[in-house]
């Protein structure tokens, strides 16, 4: 397959390369430009500096220590510590009656470190969690080559005692993706931290390289010049 291939740009649109693209200017009004974006960027930093401040100052609640459903039998949360005393779950959209997980959460999977050692390292353990039963989590991972330890909360009320799972005013039952951070003390485990929606992408690398590319995401919600390519954000 070449790299003009009409069906792998077809299935990949993002691979033809658009015809907009910024104004050329000279060096010295480059380098102009660039500096003032980079200090809207410092003062970026210095404001997440202050958040994560205040991150770290939050309260804990404790949790039940629920029994989960693992490949290989019963896993309690306090499990999925092993050996260290923090833990990050990813909340994985994959409802009990999918034969599927979610696209978007795939793609967030995809985006963990090549190297999970470098969260062991300094004492962070990390799991999957999702509502659908077991045997279909276990073959989403296999499908997608997967190393990572994936737990059904399908016999529990995990969904929806934290709000993975909720129910609209319809009756109708739908899921958030999003991360929950954990703290294992004195045998107990706390949550100290959850995230959703738009959170989640705190630690999606791909999605911050594609943001510092001239055309950004391509999604349609972004805020680009006359010209640049959008695509619908979930298309």
């Amino acid at each position: 397959m070449t790299r003009d291939d009409p069906e792998r740009i077809a299935a990949h649109p993002k691979l033809n390369q658009p015809d907009a693209a910024p104004p050329v200017v000279d060096r010295n009004a480059f380098d102009s430009a660039l500096a003032e974006q980079v200090a809207r960027e410092k003062e970026v930093t210095r404001h997440n500096d202050r958040v994560s401040a205040e991150r770290r100052r939050l309260p804990m609640v404790e949790v039940e220590n629920y029994t989960f459903e693992g490949a290989d039998g019963p896993v309690k949360l306090t499990d999925l510590f092993g050996e260290h005393y923090l833990l990050l779950v990813q909340n994985v959209m994959f409802g009990p009656d999918w034969e599927a997980g979610c696209p978007s959460c795939t793609w967030a999977v995809d985006n963990l470190p090549a190297n999970m050692d470098r969260l062991t390292e300094n004492g962070i353990a990390f799991a999957l969690i999702s509502q659908a039963p077991i045997d279909k989590l276990e073959a989403w991972r296999k499908k997608n080559g997967w190393p990572h330890l994936w737990v059904s909360s399908h016999d529990t009320s995990y969904h929806y005692d934290w709000g993975w799972t909720r129910t609209n005013d319809q009756g109708q039952e739908g899921q958030l993706p999003g991360y929950s951070y954990y703290l294992l003390k004195d045998g107990v485990p706390y949550l100290t931290y959850m995230t959703t929606a738009r959170g989640t992408e705190a630690i999606l690398p791909t999605a911050h390289i594609m943001d510092r590319t001239i055309y950004g995401r391509q999604q349609d919600w972004e805020d680009s010049p006359e010209g640049w390519p959008q695509y619908p954000t979930y298309g």
